[in-house]
């Protein structure tokens, strides 16, 4: 949930911030809960067809947490594909072969502050392909979601990973999904959004996501 700290670091900070064995224990039942999740998510493959068909192969690589970023990536699937481009949309966990696509589309839940290890390590791994054909990222996050200067400059410090590694032709941040009251309790909501929680529930704008992909430079 929090991404300029690890979940570990959240818990220990909010513990500090409410000060009470009793908010502390709430907080520790909803990570529990969301690491339950986790285990759970799925990470599908998808393929589209492109309309038209263009002749032109093109990669959606996601890294997710929660299964947030999963539909992201879909979504950005499907979009190119209308495209006329023929796209396969893959978890990045799964190491897919970089061979045989024409264009890449890169994207990872925040954690921490960067992309998940897997999504970096993909991006190191691969990294003759990626800087031998366009190659467009994105991020999906719940925090520093505003537009002044401070919360613009920490989302393009999410890529500060990347950037050394390949050189984005395009690059995208979208919001995710943020705790709820379905599945967080309020003391932890509070505390998410005295660290800067941007998104309760699902933040998720389809227009914006579907929108960059389709003038996204791939």
């Amino acid at each position: 949930m929090v991404e300029n700290m690890t979940r570990r670091q959240f818990l220990r900070a909010t513990g500090v911030v409410v000060g009470g064995t009793l908010a502390l224990g709430g907080i520790a039942r909803c990570a529990s809960k969301v690491d339950d999740e986790r285990a759970e998510v799925a990470t599908p493959s998808t393929s589209y067809r492109g309309d038209g068909d263009v002749g032109k192969r093109v990669l959606v690589g996601y890294a997710t947490r929660t299964g947030s970023t999963v539909g992201v990536a879909e979504a950005i699937g499907e979009t190119l594909a209308t495209r006329g481009f023929g796209v396969d949309v893959k978890p990045l966990k799964e190491r897919p072969s970089a061979e045989g696509y024409d264009a890449f589309v890169l994207g990872s839940a925040i954690n921490g502050a960067h992309w998940l290890p897997e999504a970096v390590e993909y991006v190191e791994a691969n990294r003759a392909a990626l800087g031998a054909a366009p190659t467009a990222v994105f991020c999906v996050h719940a925090m520093n979601l505003g537009d002044d200067q401070k919360q613009r400059s920490k989302r393009l410090a999410y890529l500060e990973k990347v950037r050394p590694l390949v050189t984005p032709a395009d690059e995208g941040f979208f919001a995710g999904v943020g705790p709820s009251a379905d599945d967080t309790s309020l003391i932890a909501r509070w505390a998410f959004k005295a660290f800067g929680g941007g998104v309760e529930g699902d933040g998720r704008d389809w227009d914006k996501i579907r929108g960059w992909a389709r003038q996204a430079q791939v």
